[in-house]
């Protein structure tokens, strides 16, 4: 795990203590370069799973279309609704964060 990465999850304890409550399944931390769990909630399985589906495939196709329709734009936030879950993603450079609810 990269240097910047420990960095944000230390700052951010609070944070993750702020996204774990009650209506929350768990999260996943993700290292953009490596494509590796940085941190999780989840068993391993679980956040490997996530990881390869939704930060893999699901929001790089996202960035794809956003860029396609606007080449300046990127995508910020995404919010999937499920029958039994809601997954909501914030990729940014260095990381993608994934909360399930």
């Amino acid at each position: 795990m990269n240097r910047v990465l420990e960095d944000v999850i230390h700052r951010n304890a609070s944070v993750v203590d702020r996204i774990t409550v009650e209506s929350t399944q768990g999260y996943v931390v993700s290292d953009n370069i490596a494509n590796a769990v940085a941190e999780s909630s989840f068993d391993n399985t679980s956040a490997q799973a996530i990881v390869k589906h939704i930060h893999g495939i699901l929001v790089s196709t996202c960035q794809s279309a956003v860029r396609d329709i606007d080449p300046a734009n990127s995508v910020c936030f995404l919010r999937l609704a499920t029958r039994k879950f809601e997954y909501l993603v914030a990729p940014e450079e260095y990381f993608t964060v994934t909360v399930v609810q």
